[in-house]
């Protein structure tokens, strides 16, 4: 959301490309033998299908709304972020003056690890999936971002899903919700409503800009975009860095390693609102300085230098 809100990107959807480089995606299908050729088959099927069904207020398919790439105009642009390697070499090569930035879709594909240290051919800049507050090992190469995939700012959720006037209950992160037993759920009601997130990305926004709190603490390891939505939604974000990759968006109070901690936490948090509020703004200036002004400045950085040369 912040391309295009904060920085004010166009967005173009384009067809899947004949060119071998642009089937590049299929790696993040796996290669079970068993089960491959189906799974491809089903995710081109998604294209062509309205979305939800139509529920959400879809009324066309990805298929209908794309275009081919070669029916843009490149040279209007300045800096090209691709989710994927949606865009053929051969209009890369023809706009040398364009910034091309790989932007993987899957960050655990072969394609998007290598990318950490040098961008696939053709592109200028890579962006990692990760939002290290110090990224030191493993390193990454001279023309990678680290930049989440949940690039925004809490001026994107301004722009688009209002604050509400009253904030109340805990959002909790699926996993983690799926782990609570009833007398804990019970436990959280004290604060108000307990959220498990579901439904459309309007839904789930309207979610978060309700609640006042953000829960993790069980379940395998995730990257952590839900906690950087939860953040720049106004949330304050508890839970367990352990069960993060990434774990800088932690700040010494908002971190709890169980349940028990954590409702100590809420507890304390609800009875002294001038305290919750200075954690929350605390956390915050760490996740918008990671998640978004950071990886922006860089990205204008590799601009520049890029201009320069070409």
């Amino acid at each position: 959301m912040g391309f295009l809100i904060d920085l004010r990107a166009a967005f173009h959807m384009v067809h899947e490309d004949s060119a071998p480089e642009c089937r590049n995606w299929e790696e993040s299908i796996g290669n079970d033998p068993m089960t491959r050729h189906q799974n491809l088959e089903r995710a081109r099927q998604m294209a062509k299908e309205i979305p939800f069904g139509g529920t959400q207020g879809h009324t066309q398919s990805p298929d209908l709304t794309a275009v081919r790439a070669q029916d843009i105009d490149w040279s209007s642009f300045h800096v090209v972020v691709s989710i994927d390697i949606s865009i053929p070499l051969s209009i890369r090569r023809a706009h040398p003056k364009v910034l091309w930035v790989y932007f993987p879709a899957d960050p655990g594909t072969p394609t998007a690890k290598l990318a950490r240290r040098i961008p696939p051919e053709g592109f200028d800049v890579s962006l990692t999936h990760t939002h290290r507050r110090f990224s030191i090992r493993p390193g990454l190469g001279n023309r990678s971002i680290e930049c989440p995939y949940s690039f925004q700012s809490s001026f994107t959720w301004d722009q688009i899903w209002p604050a509400s006037p009253r904030r109340e209950g805990v959002m909790v992160e699926h996993q983690t919700f799926a782990l609570l037993t009833d007398e804990q759920r019970r436990c959280l009601r004290k604060f108000g409503p307990v959220r498990c997130p579901h439904g459309s990305l309007s839904e789930v926004a309207t979610m978060l800009r309700t609640s006042k709190y953000y829960l993790r603490l069980d379940g395998g390891p995730l990257t952590g975009n839900g906690q950087v939505e939860a953040i720049m939604a106004g949330c304050l974000a508890l839970g367990n860095p352990s069960t993060y990759v990434q774990r800088s968006l932690f700040t010494p109070q908002t971190v709890a390693v169980d349940f028990e901690t954590a409702l100590q936490k809420i507890s304390f948090f609800e009875s002294n609102p001038t305290d919750l509020e200075t954690a929350r703004k605390e956390q915050l200036v760490v996740a918008e300085f990671v998640c978004f002004r950071r990886p922006a400045y860089q990205l204008l950085r590799h601009l520049h230098q890029h201009h320069r040369s070409s």
